[in-house]
């Protein structure tokens, strides 16, 4: 099924013929470099609309001289669908038909399994076949793993694709550690950001993504003013208020513990549950000389009472007198009487 990994996957190329040249230098097609690309519509369901045939992405791709351009219809796929073993052939068929020009069918894999599949020849007659349509696969397999940083530095688009094909690699952090290492470099910010949001939306996996996001917030921060580096930012300014309000709970219940306070799991909860870091600032002050824990955690409004003197005992009151109400604490002094 469609999703924004797969439409990545295969609308990345299209808009950037460097990347292109060189995936297309990989099938061996005899490609000068240098092509030009020109997007075509991507439905394929004719006249009149009985059900909807929708394509991946579909270019006419144009030779540095001009001469014999033809038809590229790339197609993703992130896992095995039978169903293509019959859209793909209608769909050569369709753009041979429409435009009258040769065409090259590309299937983008990101796993070896799918790309052995995606491989076989689609025979379509009986005895001698009527027609074949043998696919073009780029996966694991014939697609080159980035591991140096100067080589992904060179090419960041082409090296993107790349780490997108080996996605499911069992050293995926070591490939993004490689690309991230590389945009780190990169003197042109706003395209270093665009380009790091591409890669996150390209990644199936979201082990994948999470290891991606903590690299980018290690190795460079994004640009403000676009939409994915103001996203970025406010993911990270989030994620660093959160952790400054985990370590004031933190340091709290340590004062409080050495103060010699009795700490309940339902005070432990209040104050690790507690959001609001000018509340936590206060109940810390407090803590520092506070002789109960109502004292710390009395509300706002009445922080600033001072508590009043206890009235000096009168001869005719009862030898016992208590500390101001609130303190709890019985009044060491003696009676008068």
């Amino acid at each position: 099924m469609p999703n924004v990994s797969h439409d990545t996957l295969h609308g990345f190329l299209p808009g950037r013929p460097k990347a292109l040249n060189r995936a297309l230098d990989l099938l061996d097609l005899g490609i000068p470099p240098g092509v030009t690309t020109e997007t075509l519509p991507t439905d394929a369901s004719g006249a009149p609309k009985m059900f909807t045939r929708q394509m991946d992405s579909v270019l006419r791709v144009v030779r540095p001289d001009g001469r014999d351009p033809f038809i590229l219809l790339v197609e993703a796929q992130t896992g095995i669908e039978t169903k293509k073993e019959t859209s793909w052939p209608y769909y050569v068929a369709y753009l041979r038909d429409r435009y009258k020009l040769e065409v090259v069918l590309l299937v983008l894999c990101v796993d070896t399994a799918t790309a052995a599949w995606a491989a076989r020849p689609l025979h379509t007659g009986l005895g001698r076949p009527t027609q074949v349509t043998v696919p073009h696969v780029l996966g694991p397999a014939n697609v080159p793993r980035v591991s140096r940083i100067q080589d992904a530095s060179a090419d960041p688009d082409f090296a993107a694709f790349c780490l997108w094909i080996h996605s499911n690699d069992p050293d995926i952090e070591g490939i993004l550690t490689v690309m991230g290492e590389a945009l780190a470099q990169d003197t042109d910010r706003e395209a270093r950001d665009d380009l790091a949001g591409l890669i996150e939306d390209g990644l199936g996996s979201e082990h994948a993504r999470k290891i991606w996001r903590n690299l980018m917030e290690t190795l460079f921060t994004p640009r403000r003013g676009t939409i994915v580096g103001d996203a970025r930012l406010a993911g990270q300014e989030e994620g660093r208020e959160e952790g400054r309000v985990a370590g004031k709970a933190e340091q709290l219940l340590r004062l409080m513990e050495r103060r010699g306070f009795s700490l309940t799991e339902e005070t432990r909860q209040r104050v690790t549950t507690c959001t609001d870091m000018p509340l936590l600032d206060l109940w810390f002050d407090r803590a520092i000389d506070a002789t109960t824990l109502d004292e710390i955690f009395a509300t706002p409004s009445s922080a600033g009472r001072v508590p009043a003197p206890a009235p000096a005992p009168a001869p005719a009151q009862s030898p016992e007198h208590t500390a101001v109400p609130g303190q709890g604490l019985t009044d060491p002094r003696p009676s008068a009487n």
